[in-house]
């Protein structure tokens, strides 16, 4: 049985893959918002689209499939699409249509069948070239002493004889014309062939979930953009909706959900941040293609993790992981040099967001923070260096990460071991912070068989009687004081910890908590939330913050893949190759 993919623009924003744009709906107050994802954090809103008739303001229904979403209201109706990477197409039979911009100002100027406006505040530029239709602009920059001020540009395009047919373009390189006619039935029958490409690649899923699974699996397409600037490969972004950006861990989940269907894809995410590396072997924190490529900050070494993973997936070529094997060399090296500050053998986080646990409470205490998840973090990441000069038949190497994972997971256990539970501490005067209701200490679970039987079956059962709800691991143990519901670290359930946890447990032979949190997380996303959110309010399962996040998406399909439709497989068996 065929299931229809249907697009709920409130939960996943609309796009396609490669497109810099994408639309967003707030369905309780019919509200349609258009993004330019090159920006996040709130700049990426350019336009709400209102919708009129005979000068009056309609409510209207939006719903949306893979090439387009549908605005109707009555008898008439509006198809927006994807046209290109940078242009909006749209067609309206019988409403008008007004383009009210959302950010501080810009100005603008029509020109025949053309309306120029330049967005000062998001440095770009749109225009709309109208082929059926007029268009309007609907106010004029004021001009005081010292330039324009606040003045936000808006413009309409009224149907004439029923009809508009436009494009919008919007970019940071100016043009002065768009290419038309515009011939909407044979671009959606071309954006509707791109996407069942991209779908059939998808892995066999059961009847069950396959409904669910399509649409994330779109939500994955969705959110790819075309190489440009700093983004070396095409790019699945975290979101298209204000989180629109590449952070140095979150890629790492999207590489491990295409590793079984575009071998070639996966290599790629898992490459951006080790292609904009520091010399000292530093990765940045985030970038955007255009944009600043933050450091001062960076994310956890989950890489040599992530990287082992890959490698049990698909045959890698040698000249690959000899680029690995350099890349990650540096980076924990990095770790072990730049950020050990009291030369005890255990690195610290500076802060929250070094960890990707921003606003964590085991961080209330201050600044440089020994945490047990990151030499967890490390260990992995030696033994897949380990791994990968075996591969080389580096025998020296082989040797050398080997004893360096031997003699860190010592100094763990002698570290950050302490009465049956692990803790953090200050970065040298190793005051233990009393705030121990963090799930960030019980992340040593991560190395699975590597943790010794007694030190896993302890942290467990604090994994269970302490943080797992029905939905998942709290970030934020329920009995603590400073559990906060929407807390962002300090309570939500989070993918990459939950599939982090899970993983460690599966190798560490605990299968049954395993299956159970991945059972919970996926019940939560799919019936709860209904979507693939940053976050998620760990008791009502309730979608927290950023909507069709890539991570969630991915994590979600692993899930589904590995734990709840698992497939046996045939010992040395490899689903693809580069």
């Amino acid at each position: 049985m065929e299931h229809a993919v249907k697009i709920n623009l409130s939960h996943i924003p609309f796009s396609r893959y490669g497109a810099y744009l994408s639309l967003s709906a707030d369905f309780a107050s019919s509200k349609l918002m258009i993004h330019n994802v090159s920006k996040s954090f709130g700049e990426d809103v350019m336009y709400e689209v209102m919708f009129s008739r005979d000068g009056m303001e309609v409510p209207v229904e939006i719903t949306a499939d893979p090439a387009v979403v549908l605005v109707s209201s009555k008898e008439w109706r509006v198809r927006f699409y994807i046209r290109d990477d940078e242009e909006l197409a749209v067609e309206s039979e019988g409403l008008d249509l007004t383009f009210r911009q959302q950010n501080q100002y810009g100005y603008g100027i029509a020109e025949g069948s053309k309306i120029h406006i330049i967005n000062i505040h998001q440095h770009l530029y749109t225009m709309c070239q109208i082929e059926k239709g007029q268009g309007v602009l609907l106010s004029q920059p004021r001009y005081e002493k010292g330039g324009e001020t606040g003045v936000k540009q808006n413009f309409k395009i009224c149907c004439k004889d029923e009809k508009i047919l436009a494009v919008i373009r919007i970019s940071d390189q100016e043009k002065r014309s768009l290419n038309l006619p515009v011939n909407p039935e044979e671009d959606i029958a071309g954006i509707q062939k791109e996407w069942e490409d991209f779908k059939n690649k998808m892995q066999d899923i059961s009847e069950e979930r396959k409904a669910y699974c399509e649409i994330t699996w779109f939500n994955l397409w969705s959110s790819f953009v075309r190489a440009r600037g700093n983004y070396a490969y095409d790019t699945m972004l975290m979101s298209k909706k204000s989180m629109c950006a590449v952070w140095s861990w979150d890629h790492c989940f999207n590489a491990l959900v295409l590793a079984e269907s575009d071998p070639k894809a996966a290599i790629e995410q898992f490459l951006l941040p080790f292609l904009l590396q520091a010399e000292n072997g530093c990765l940045p924190d985030m970038w955007r293609p255009n944009g600043e490529i933050v450091w001062c900050i960076s994310k956890p070494p989950i890489h040599g993790w992530c990287f082992s993973k890959l490698m049990d997936k698909m045959d890698i070529p040698k000249n690959v992981l000899k680029e690995v094997y350099h890349y990650l060399s540096s980076w924990t090296n990095w770790w072990m040099e730049y950020r050990d500050y009291d030369r005890d053998g255990i690195p610290a986080y500076p802060m929250g967001c070094d960890c990707g646990w921003d606003n964590a409470t085991v961080f209330d205490g201050g600044y440089f923070v020994e945490t047990p998840d990151l030499p967890a973090f490390l260990i992995l990441q030696m033994k897949c260096l380990a791994r990968i000069a075996a591969a080389l038949e580096d025998q020296d190497g082989t040797r050398h990460w080997e004893e360096q994972a031997k003699g860190l997971l010592y100094s763990l256990y002698e570290h950050s071991y302490e009465n049956g539970r692990f803790v953090s501490m200050r970065d040298g005067s190793h005051e233990q912070l009393p705030e121990d209701h963090c799930l960030l200490n019980c992340m040593p679970l991560v190395l699975g068989d590597i943790l010794s039987q007694k030190e896993r079956a302890c942290i467990s059962q604090i994994l269970e009687a302490e943080f797992l709800t029905m939905w998942g691991p709290a970030t934020e143990a329920k009995c603590s004081k400073k559990y906060e519901s929407d807390g962002y670290w300090r309570g939500p359930i989070w993918a990459p910890s939950t599939y982090l946890l899970a993983d460690g447990l599966n190798r560490g032979g605990n299968e049954a908590l395993a299956k159970k949190i991945a059972t919970g997380f996926c019940e939560m996303v799919e019936k709860q939330a209904k979507g693939n959110y940053e976050n998620f309010d760990a008791v009502t399962g309730k979608g927290l913050r950023a909507p069709g996040y890539t991570w969630t998406a991915s994590v979600y399909f692993m899930f589904v893949r590995e734990f709840l439709e698992k497939k046996d497989k045939k010992e040395g068996q490899r689903d693809g190759e580069i």
